[in-house]
């Protein structure tokens, strides 16, 4: 079968043993600013000698720029004390996804693979070759073809509860459908799906220069070969078992949080996250939210998560971030899922009533996608995603 995003039942055939690449080789789906300026960066730390291919899906000309020069770019963190400037060279190359001969090549040696494709990337349900999930199946079918039998790790960064069980589900229905047994029991065989939390603010992108504050963190579950890789101790990576307790503090708490305020000011002249919080009233209200309609509906140490509510709002106010509440709302259909109304029907389970803040949330949702038949409710827009919830 040659190479493509588009695949049919197949038998698959075995060629031959290609022996992996001495360097720690990273095949990457997604080049936006936050995974350059976050995962590129740690990448950057590690003592391991790292090479980033990164393929990115929609060309744009800052992708001709960051590849005109060599890859290279810098990554400024700041926080309310102080800046910082690093130059970051771990990407050796940069290409359209549909690019087949990259993307073979990589097949040989790539044993790690990342993806920052949004919560619309993963959780799309398009079988005709554009989703993430059909993309990763299809590499890992032309690995499977080389009979490379090294262990894969997939990473993926998506803002989806338990991402990596979510994304070896789809990749294993994916396979069901249209491939036989053999590449099944290779995938499970060689395939270690990891789960992530991700947590920086990642601010803008321009002229080969990205913006974050200096904090992050890295939450994974326990995977040996990832836990080799990020063993330096001066980094703030962490392994649990906790990862999705953990994750489901980030995105209802920071990410929610983000989410509300994109959707409730969009229609105001507030521009920036930080704008809110310098307004009493909004700072106000977010405080009544977390306290009374989504502390309730986490299922954690109270303690725990007021703390880190207390940290998110430090970070919020940190005047040297402009993160702007248009960037937010990019893709804010797909993202409010995970972000918000998941935390509405957990209340609604708790309280069997709506929370009224959130839900001005929704109310405004329905119009930033006036034309979106799924936002005439509520209750339609959760049966949107039901294939996602099964």
């Amino acid at each position: 079968m040659g190479f493509s995003w588009r695949f049919k039942k197949v038998d698959a055939q075995y060629t031959r043993k290609i022996q992996m690449a001495n360097k720690v080789t990273f095949l990457q789906f997604g080049t936006g600013k936050f995974i350059k300026g976050y995962f590129d960066w740690i990448l950057s730390k590690v003592d391991a000698e790292v090479e980033v291919f990164a393929a990115y899906f929609t060309p744009k000309q800052q992708y001709i720029d960051l590849k005109n020069n060599n890859c290279k770019y810098n990554v400024i963190l700041k926080d309310i004390d102080s800046t910082q400037t690093d130059t970051i060279e771990v990407i050796k190359d940069i290409f359209f996804v549909k690019d087949t001969k990259t993307v073979l090549k990589l097949a040989h040696n790539a044993n790690f693979i990342v993806s920052n494709t949004t919560e619309k990337g993963i959780l799309s349900k398009d079988n005709e070759g554009e989703s993430y999930p059909f993309i990763l199946t299809s590499f890992l079918f032309e690995k499977f073809k080389l009979q490379n039998n090294q262990t894969t790790v997939i990473i993926p960064l998506e803002l989806v509860l338990n991402n990596g069980d979510f994304l070896k589900k789809s990749v294993l229905k994916l396979v069901k459908e249209y491939f036989d047994n053999n590449f099944k029991a290779w995938i499970l065989k060689t395939c270690e799906f990891v789960n992530t939390l991700v947590d920086c603010i990642v601010i803008k992108e321009s002229n080969l220069n990205i913006e974050r504050e200096k904090y992050y963190a890295f939450y994974s579950s326990k995977n040996s070969l990832l836990e080799n890789l990020f063993s330096k101790k001066n980094l703030n990576i962490y392994f649990t078992q906790d990862i999705d307790k953990i994750a489901q503090i980030k995105i209802r708490v920071l990410n929610g949080i983000h989410t509300f305020l994109a959707v409730t000011t969009f229609l105001e002249s507030k521009s920036t996250v930080y704008e809110c919080f310098m307004d009493k009233n909004y700072a106000s209200l977010i405080d009544e939210m977390f306290y009374s309609e989504i502390l309730p509906t986490i299922d954690y140490d109270k303690c725990f998560v007021e703390d880190f509510y207390i940290k998110t709002l430090n970070r919020f106010k940190n005047h040297h971030i402009e993160h702007y509440l248009k960037d937010i709302a990019v893709n804010t259909y797909e993202k409010f899922y995970e972000r918000i109304a998941k935390t509405i029907i957990d209340y609604e389970r708790l309280y069997n009533k709506k929370p009224q803040i959130l839900m001005r949330a929704f109310y405004n949702l329905k119009k930033m996608y006036p034309n979106n038949d799924n936002l005439n409710s509520f209750e339609r827009y959760i049966e949107s995603f039901a294939d996602e919830k099964s």
